[in-house]
């Protein structure tokens, strides 16, 4: 992968696309990515000549999962993750078969990267619906699994991927920010809230169930802090996730300053301007990767349908690039994913 021309370091404005506001942006159809009829026939061909069962997938070697045409475009999607804008949303790509949308999006992710672990349970690749019928949730329940509106975060693993097999009747709309165009804000109006950033914070590690239903990972509190912004090698990545930097300051006993809360405040502030936060609807077919460590992404909450076979679901996915750049050990760890058993692809609902 080619490596970004500009040299980025903190206390500098970053000037490349990968700091971009939705003002600068044409309207969403005109920033998706669309296969050619050629690469769509050849990803139709080699998601359906996996194996019947996904536990097989993962010993499918790369070089059996693709053809020159779709190497050539999905090197380019990576380049576009990690030195581009940070997300890259491929329209309508299989509206109307599932299984076949599933393994799509799995060729896809593993030409991306490498799937890690998503949870306890061990799923790389695992389903997003509503497991709480719309009823409250505890701090160890994850939000993907619920209805509720997810404000600006980032997730684990290089890139998050979804796929939408059904959007929900109403509510669920998408928006992703970079966190970079926010570092330059900012820099240039709110300088005195970088250093409380740059210092981060510890991460609430969640207690989940295992696959077998019966362990429980305890909860714990991250060792180091976590930073928001960051640079090495002329590199600057950008990770936060506010709910679980607050849990660990409950957990800890060990409440936030005033100054790391203002600072905390005034980001979220930036990040959901209108000049700032791409919004959008992902529909059937659609499938979209965000760069964790450059872009945050939110969804509004939703209301499903009464009939189980119309209820929002999505496909999900955390994937480390191939070729991704050398980070600050903290941010490398989230490479790493969340420790299961053992990993799991799953299965259509």
């Amino acid at each position: 992968m080619n490596r970004v021309r500009e040299v980025e370091s903190l206390g500098r404005p970053v000037g490349s696309r990968r700091a971009w506001c939705s003002s600068d942006l044409a309207a969403i159809d005109d920033i998706t990515s669309t296969l050619s009829s050629g690469e769509l026939d050849d990803l139709v061909a080699v998601a359906d000549d996996l194996p019947s069962r996904g536990a097989e997938w993962r010993g499918r070697p790369l070089q059996q999962m693709t053809t020159p045409r779709l190497s050539s475009r999905f090197e380019a999607l990576a380049r576009e993750l990690a030195e581009g804008r940070g997300f890259i949303l491929l329209r309508g790509v299989e509206p109307n078969d599932p299984e076949r949308l599933r393994r799509m999006f799995w060729v896809l992710g593993n030409h991306l990267g490498e799937p890690v672990m998503q949870n306890a349970r061990g799923e790389i690749l695992s389903e997003v619906y509503d497991r709480f019928a719309g009823a409250p949730r505890g701090i160890d329940s994850r939000g993907y699994e619920s209805n509720d509106e997810l404000n600006f975060h980032c997730d684990g693993g290089d890139c998050i991927g979804l796929a939408c097999v059904r959007p929900s009747p109403s509510g669920g709309e998408s928006g992703l920010v970079s966190l970079l165009a926010v570092y330059n804000e900012l820099l240039a109006k709110h300088a005195e809230h970088l250093e409380p950033l740059y210092h981060g914070f510890p991460l609430y590690v969640r207690k989940e169930k295992e696959a077998d239903g019966a362990s429980t990972r305890s909860a714990s509190v991250s060792d180091r802090n976590l930073p928001v912004f960051a640079e090495r090698d002329g590199y600057i990545t950008a990770w936060v996730n506010r709910i679980l930097a607050e849990h660990a300051a409950t957990a800890s006993g060990t409440p936030m300053s005033p100054e790391a809360v203002a600072a905390l405040d005034c980001l979220d502030s930036i990040a959901n301007r209108d000049d700032m936060a791409l919004r959008f609807r992902l529909d059937e077919g659609d499938i979209l990767f965000i760069h964790n460590l450059s872009v945050m992404h939110r969804r509004d909450r939703y209301t499903d349908d009464p009939d189980p076979a119309k209820q929002r679901l999505f496909y999900r996915m955390w994937t480390n690039l191939r070729d991704g750049h050398q980070v600050i050990p903290e941010h490398a760890a989230l490479r790493a994913g969340i420790r299961g058993p053992r990993p799991v692809v799953v299965g259509p609902r």
